[in-house]
């Protein structure tokens, strides 16, 4: 071992919580050739669903199912039915679904930012925080959405760095994708910060403290 090395380690922050219990190191996306354009009948359910989003009609669930009973390793139409019965309230049924699509499909990213959502429209804080850690570390990292997450919640607990860290990473990723810097609608942010702050937890900052430590390391910034 080199001196350098040496003192690195000696001088590394020891993380305030396992990561087992921050994420769920053995998920992570595979390889996923399917494109949507390709299934017109989905995407056009799709489309017809978020244009009636304020008041699904029954006629999209039914195709979200049979595509869910005819490629059960497709995470798409998994991610559509979860989203149908998210907006019906049915949060328990929407949490199953994306449970099996995390374990069935090869695009499994998706589906854990969508399982965070959900936990966070039902009050788990600590759940939510476990799921969008996992969505990160399980992605290709296009999905900015969980960093906004992350970071509004660490704005919420005044930890500055890690927030100024996820948020830079998203408005990163955005740009990337949309040649856009994207934040959430202040509306949007103050409910995710009161969230946090109506539900804080011990562990969940030590969750949050965790990730950054992990996660800047590992994935850098952008």
């Amino acid at each position: 071992m080199g001196l350098l090395e040496f003192f690195s380690r000696r001088t590394e922050k020891p993380l305030p919580i396992g990561l087992e219990q921050v994420y769920d190191a053995s998920i992570r996306d595979e390889p996923e050739i399917r494109m949507l354009a390709h299934n017109r009948r989905l995407a056009d359910a799709i489309q017809d669903f978020q244009d009636h989003e304020d008041n699904p009609r029954p006629q999209e669930i039914f195709t979200f199912e049979d595509e869910r009973r005819l490629q059960p390793d497709y995470h798409v139409p998994y991610y559509w039915c979860a989203s149908y019965y998210m907006k019906k309230r049915n949060y328990e049924l929407a949490k199953d679904v994306l449970r099996a699509g995390i374990e069935k499909c090869r695009g499994k990213s998706a589906l854990c930012r969508r399982l965070a959502e959900c936990y966070f429209c039902t009050g788990d804080l600590e759940q939510s925080i476990y799921w969008f850690c996992t969505a990160i570390m399980a992605g290709d990292q296009t999905d900015f959405n969980p960093y906004l997450f992350i970071g509004y919640m660490c704005d919420a607990y005044g930890l500055k760095k890690q927030a100024y860290w996820a948020r830079r990473r998203a408005r990163g990723i955005s740009y990337a994708m949309s040649y856009a810097a994207l934040e959430y609608v202040h509306s949007d942010r103050d409910k995710i910060m009161t969230f946090a702050t109506d539900r804080k937890t011990e562990k969940a900052v030590k969750m949050l403290e965790a990730f950054y430590l992990h996660a800047s390391k590992t994935l850098g910034d952008l």
